[in-house]
């Protein structure tokens, strides 16, 4: 769980970058209401970030998210609370971004919280510079540049809305899985469905784009690592929580990775879990979640040549962070 410390920051740093939204979730007093009136923030949230999407991205979707070499490497190595530590921190860094940001205080943000991008227009942008031999914080200019400090405040928004407002208002409430996929691979990996044998589904990443490998000594160095973000809630009123599998595909359609997630109501029978696999089902996966109630989990692949893996922060609680990783060995 949270310190009060940190909620309190948390909740400071919502409060400043979304006065707005702040101030309708803090005058609801009734859980239905304040359900009601998340389902409307998002919905703005939503909308107001449609004019910065790319084409083929999905208006209901997560942004991708482009981390800094030192953030992928604090990510895969996260275990227990540290997961949910570094993905609430790196968005609650990236909110203070204010449309009045210069180009350059906005790329100091976003690098002092573990990113070099956010949304598909920016890391494409963000790809084409380091890969051409830009420094790093030029390569974050121009991804910025690209879609706009104010577009990316829409996106950054949209991400906030995801899973900080659930931290801060339904922690006791609704069962919550927020899953952040790292595609340690050297190609594009695509969503492709879900199942819920409980709960519903609330959105995903739809692209997340390869890797970037840069070697010594040329400039920007480093690994560079694309992440989507996966959520799933309870439904409403329900007596059981959330129960979730997804897959996305590689290489074109060649390979499915699945992963699943669970956040149960009680801990009676099973606690946070998760699973994953490679060429089976979302459904599999999400069913498989209840039958092997673990923490951590890992399978591999040799044709193709695949290992993935997922993690949980807490057994118990009811948000749940995970941390599913892909790779191919490309970044070995």
């Amino acid at each position: 769980m949270f310190t009060k410390l940190e909620l309190i920051n948390l909740k400071t740093s919502f409060n400043t970058a979304y006065p707005e939204y702040c101030s309708q979730l803090d005058a609801c007093t009734t859980e239905t209401e304040l359900l009601e009136t998340y389902e409307k923030i998002k919905e703005d949230a939503f909308a107001k970030a449609k004019p910065y999407l790319a084409a083929g991205d999905d208006p209901t979707g997560f942004p991708a998210l482009a981390l800094t070499p030192q953030q992928y490497n604090n990510l895969k190595s996260a275990t227990g609370s540290n997961i949910k530590v570094y993905v609430t921190a790196m968005l609650n860094q990236a909110q203070i971004i204010q449309p009045s940001f210069s180009v350059g205080q906005t790329v100091a943000t976003l690098i002092g919280g573990g990113l070099t991008a956010i949304g598909t227009i920016a890391g494409a942008a963000f790809g084409t510079g380091i890969i051409g031999g830009m420094v790093a914080s030029v390569a974050v200019a121009a991804g910025v540049t690209a879609v706009t400090v104010a577009g990316l405040v829409t996106l950054i928004a949209v991400a906030i809305v995801a899973v900080i407002i659930p931290i801060l208002y339904f922690m006791l409430k609704p069962a919550c899985c927020f899953v952040l996929v790292l595609n340690e691979t050297n190609n594009q990996l695509t969503w492709k469905d879900d199942y819920n044998v409980h709960g519903k589904p609330i959105g995903h990443t739809p692209h997340i784009s390869a890797a970037i490998d840069i070697p010594e000594p040329i400039p920007g160095a480093g690994k560079y690592v694309y992440a989507g973000l996966v959520q799933t809630d309870k439904r409403d009123a329900a007596l059981f929580g959330t129960q979730y599998g997804f897959t996305y595909t590689g290489d074109v359609g060649k390979y499915n990775v699945n992963f699943g997630a669970e956040c149960p109501l009680s801990s009676i029978y099973v606690d946070n879990n998760c699973y994953c696999e490679i060429g089976s089902t979302s459904e599999n996966s999400a069913r498989q979640t209840t039958k092997k109630n673990a923490l951590t989990y890992s399978a591999t692949s040799t044709t193709p040549k695949l290992d993935t893996s997922i993690k949980c922060n807490s057994a118990s609680g009811y948000v749940a962070y995970y941390i599913a990783r892909v790779e191919d060995g490309s970044l070995s």
